[in-house]
């Protein structure tokens, strides 16, 4: 739960009246200090401390005052939910002397009212009036997850507690949204008057808290003294965040599945009769050549099942095995630039050639180990070796195939 803090730009307190201590006599007989509730004439109720029957008020931020006395608001907390506690101290104007330090006059204010002229930090609690939600709480990670927040029923009427201020409902408005994702990220909405935001994100692995803030606005009545302490009401603006959250948001492990890949090879050069054979991109694990002829044999991966990105048995992204170089271990090669035993790179063909046909089915080896790459979706590479032969079976020249 995630509370909700305020600070009202205006002068409002936190409201209803709640005297804790009767009006008590300054030390001067003749002063008599007492907390009063004044009226609008809109029906508006405002607390405010009187001396002897006149208005004393408060200090306005070195706003000139220009009544017998005025009154000193010391704020000790908020001792209870929409409640503002204070001690009243009343100076004289002329010399600033307190005429109650000794005993000063306490009250805590609480509910819709609150006291004229003062404008204290408020700090409340709305985060039960906003419901927010991920769909599904647990699933593969990168898959979209839905992400809710919704004000619910009486968060309007609720304002004028949280904020101690009457409020003007028709002016409360969202102006934007707030989702803090909980991965490092955070986006920002507008809020187009609506109570509620939905949205989609995608998780990396992990267990994430989501907050959501709805930030609001509106217009409330606040109580003012002129410096000649006549109280009056004016409609003054606010603005206040309201945040709630949903925890334990999850996202599976993803697994980096390899590729299934064998080892294979595509033959070049030119056949009886001179036709050219260029090699192909696929490559062969068993191919035929006729004898005696010089072949460029060029090595090719053989992707049976590429490499997958999965996560809770769901496949979430792809992945591109290539080749980057191969080791060749000679055997039978009667090419006079045979190529030796070595490891060469991928577009480096091998140079052989074979003089005897097998007899039955006897096939040549070409024992090769394949260097893979293998990069997933998300940029991650992964080295691999596969070693294999690709078998060859060599036909006489004058054959047809």
């Amino acid at each position: 739960m995630t509370a909700l803090r305020l600070l009202v730009g205006f002068g409002l307190a936190l409201g209803a009246l709640l005297l804790l201590a009767p009006a008590v006599m300054a030390f001067d007989p003749k002063v008599s200090v007492s907390l009063q509730t004044w009226s609008s004439d809109k029906g508006n109720g405002y607390i405010g401390v009187q001396v002897n029957g006149r208005w004393a008020p408060p200090e306005q931020g070195g706003q000139p005052v220009r009544t017998e006395f005025w009154s000193e608001w010391q704020s000790q907390g908020n001792p209870s939910p929409f409640c503002h506690a204070f001690w009243v101290i009343v100076h004289r104007t002329s010399d600033g002397t307190a005429v109650n330090s000794a005993n000063p006059e306490a009250t805590t204010v609480c509910g819709p009212q609150s006291a004229i002229g003062v404008a204290p930090s408020g700090f409340a609690d709305m985060s039960l009036y906003l419901a927010v939600a991920v769909d599904p709480v647990t699933a593969p990670a990168r898959t979209d997850r839905a992400v809710t927040a919704e004000l619910t029923t009486g968060w309007r009427a609720y304002l004028g507690k949280a904020i101690s201020a009457y409020v003007i409902p028709s002016s409360v408005r969202v102006e934007r949204w707030t989702a803090d994702f909980g991965d490092g990220t955070s986006r920002t909405f507008p809020g187009d008057g609506t109570d509620s935001l939905s949205t989609t994100h995608r998780y990396d692995a992990g267990t994430f808290d989501v907050v959501a803030t709805a930030h609001v606005t509106g217009q409330a009545y606040g109580a003012f003294f002129t410096p000649d302490g006549v109280p009056l009401e004016r409609v003054v603006p606010f603005a206040l965040d309201i945040s709630n959250s949903a925890t334990g948001v999850s996202a599976l492990p993803i697994d980096y599945v390899p590729p299934v890949v064998t080892v294979g090879a595509s033959p070049s050069g030119a056949l009886p009769g001179g036709t050219a054979v260029p090699p192909d991109a696929a490559g062969h694990d068993a191919l035929w050549w006729p004898r005696g002829l010089h072949c460029s044999l060029y090595v090719r991966p053989v992707i049976v099942t590429e490499g997958v990105m999965r996560s809770g048995g769901v496949v979430i992204g792809g992945a591109k095995t290539v080749l980057l170089s191969y080791r060749y271990e000679r055997g039978a090669n009667d090419a006079a630039d045979a190529t030796p035993t070595g490891s060469y790179a991928a577009a480096t063909p091998v140079a052989i050639q074979w003089d005897v046909p097998l007899a039955g089915a006897g096939t040549y080896p070409v024992h090769l180990v394949l260097a893979l790459e293998t990069t997933y979706a998300d940029g991650t590479v992964r080295d691999s070796e596969v070693a294999g032969d690709v078998a060859v079976t060599v036909v006489y020249a004058a054959v047809s195939h």
